[in-house]
């Protein structure tokens, strides 16, 4: 009686030795790419981000500005209908 196996077999089992080292180096081949394609886009992202923050932060200070600005006119109006206010009741006061 012969304990060991045929030719066959160990042929066979040769090559889907061989079969999973490739399968598994493959695997590992797209998951490294798949960590470089999600860091990538992750870059990206970030510098979009960043782009929008810039632009935001532009925006902010325009808005700001324009806040001000039209605070200032606001007291400019309200000091002059005051004035104006007060000279019509000048007017009366006199008639």
């Amino acid at each position: 009686m012969r304990r060991g196996i045929d030719e066959g077999t160990a042929a066979s089992r040769q090559i889907m030795g061989v079969g999973l080292g490739i399968g598994a180096v493959l695997w590992m081949g797209h998951e490294h790419a798949m960590a470089q394609k999600a860091a990538r886009e992750r870059d990206a992202y970030d510098a979009a981000m960043a782009g929008n923050m810039a632009q935001l932060h532009a925006v902010a200070k325009n808005a700001l500005r324009d806040l001000g600005e039209a605070h200032a006119e606001i007291a400019r109006l309200k000091r002059a209908l005051a004035q104006r206010q007060a000279y019509i009741d000048r007017q009366r006061a006199a008639a």
